[in-house]
């Protein structure tokens, strides 16, 4: 229920901005000089408006897009409740596409306006939305997870890795201990112990 309630509410909030940001007509508005700012435009293509002339681009990627919210829906719902960071990026990358999705469906194209201005470093020059920076905090945190987060990380550090395995060998000698049990239980009363007597 509240990833449902995050899906919502980022996805009302990045279509709204949109609507807000075309209604405002922001042009080349300074927030940081140099840094950060407000400039709607309209992006028909995909990063830094790449294939933007050519017929095919729409199609693919909604296809592509609608495909990749399926899967990552379902990977929503197989992923343990217990791997918050994890579903919670799942839920990020999904708002961000479906947020993007809903303007290709209507505009044909995506309406960018937060504008990333880093000195004169080509690819750290971009216009953006709340879409994308959605799908990249939603990218972030899925990694972080499968790396350093999750009970089941690549890299587990620090006390909580120590009590996963302090807990995983008290389970193994709990085991081993009724396993040692059972065999002298069942020892006890064998036809072969019986053949001898």
């Amino acid at each position: 229920m509240a990833y449902a309630f995050i899906f919502f509410i980022v996805l009302l909030v990045d279509q709204g901005s949109k609507a807000l940001a075309a209604a405002l007509h922001f042009d080349n508005i300074q927030i940081i000089p140099g840094l950060i700012g407000f400039d709607f435009t309209y992006n028909p293509g995909i990063a830094y408006g790449s294939f933007g002339d050519a017929p095919w681009l729409q199609p693919t990627v909604i296809a592509v897009t609608c495909v990749a919210i399926v899967a990552f829906f379902v990977a929503l719902i197989k992923v343990g409740k217990g791997r918050k960071c994890l579903r919670t990026g799942i839920v990020l990358i999904m708002v961000g596409a479906a947020g993007n999705l809903v303007d290709r469906l209507v505009e044909q194209q995506v309406r960018d306006f937060i504008l990333v201005s880093v000195g004169n470093i080509g690819f750290l020059n971009f216009n953006c939305n709340v879409a994308d920076i959605a799908i990249t905090v939603g990218a972030v945190l899925f990694i972080l997870a499968l790396l350093f987060v999750d009970k089941d990380a690549l890299f587990r550090f620090g006390k909580q890795k120590k009590k996963d395995e302090a807990a995983l060998m008290e389970a193994v000698a709990d085991l081993d201990e009724r396993a040692a049990e059972t065999d002298n239980d069942l020892g006890a009363d064998t036809p072969a112990d019986k053949k001898t007597e």
